[in-house]
């Protein structure tokens, strides 16, 4: 558990793995040089399953779960944040489920969001289906997730220092390469959204995940061209279609990476053509939309609830 002056949220978050169903583990709190009373609240509980580590100055986040990562003794390392709260059955849903399913190397669980938002998290659960989320966003719930420590320390799958604030995202991109991801659908984790943590939205955040995914994509899938590569996240999946053209050029992106896939096999093909064309359809509506323009060749990229729902737009 990262934290780094959270004297507002600390004693909760502790309180809330302290009170887990499942109860042999160790809490490694890793303050990151807090200057507020951080320290002397962790001190407080009279609990041996916690283990306290202060580093003395601030170092990173990254950085500092990896400290976490080369201190922990357990067979699994469950994330966590020291502003949030694990709901009691927690730990026990997420060892059941990696005792039971030796071939899955991570499983993170659904999100409630409290504070300034309220919403549920849940992502894609098929391993398949994760790695081709990858190529969009980061498929896995950071906070929420639990994995083998002896397989990542095996394969050097340490966090980066250089990749924050996407430094899990960038984790995920090489761990997909080694071991399954799976999201678990239960909703055991409470996710604090406050006005203190780091954006995620500005622009070196913006071009570090587009770094992740440019590297992820080029060793997927080696058999796609450099230019392809690029093509696919600027002329696909940054591109709002203005134009017809732009819609062409858009499915002639998806139509090379499928191609280039075949060869290489990375990811299941049937899938990516799937989600490749769900999110193109999705363009394309939105497009049709605002602009009126009811061709063969847009309609025919839609999917029958689109044209449904299209038909419902133009009669009202």
């Amino acid at each position: 558990m990262p934290v780094y002056n959270g004297e507002l949220y600390v004693r909760e978050a502790i309180e809330s793995m302290l009170n887990q169903t499942f109860t042999d583990f160790e809490l490694l709190v890793l303050d990151d040089g807090s200057t507020d009373r951080t320290e002397e609240i962790v001190l407080s509980f009279n609990d041996s399953r916690i283990r306290y580590h202060r580093n003395a100055s601030n170092i990173g986040i990254a950085n500092n779960l990896n400290i976490g990562l080369a201190k922990a003794r357990g067979e699994y390392i469950a994330r966590f944040d020291g502003d949030d709260v694990s709901l009691p059955d927690r730990l026990q849903v997420q060892i059941n489920f990696l005792d039971t399913h030796p071939d899955v190397g991570l499983c993170s669980t659904a999100m409630q969001l409290f504070g300034k938002h309220s919403e549920v998290w849940i992502r894609e659960h098929h391993p398949e289906a994760i790695k081709i989320t990858m190529l969009f966003y980061s498929p896995v719930l950071h906070a929420s997730s639990m994995f083998r420590r002896r397989l990542f320390l095996d394969h050097e799958l340490t966090y980066r220092q250089e990749a924050f604030p996407a430094e899990d995202y960038e984790l995920w991109s090489r761990a997909v390469k080694v071991c399954k991801l799976v999201n678990l659908p239960d909703v055991l984790y409470n996710y604090r959204i406050h006005d203190t943590q780091v954006p995620k939205t500005d622009r070196k955040a913006t071009e570090c995940i587009r770094k992740i995914q440019l590297e992820y994509l080029a060793s997927s899938v080696p058999t796609l061209p450099s230019a392809s590569v690029a093509g696919f996240f600027e002329q696909f999946v940054d591109k709002t279609p203005q134009t017809t053209d732009d819609v062409r050029v858009m499915k002639q992106q998806i139509d090379t990476l499928i191609q280039a896939n075949k060869q290489a096999g990375f990811f299941d093909n049937r899938l990516l053509k799937t989600k490749l064309n769900r999110v193109l359809a999705g363009k394309v509506f939105h497009f049709v939309v605002s602009t009126h323009h009811f061709t063969w060749y847009l309609l025919s990229k839609l999917r029958f609830r689109q044209l449904v729902k299209l038909v419902h737009v133009i009669n009202n």
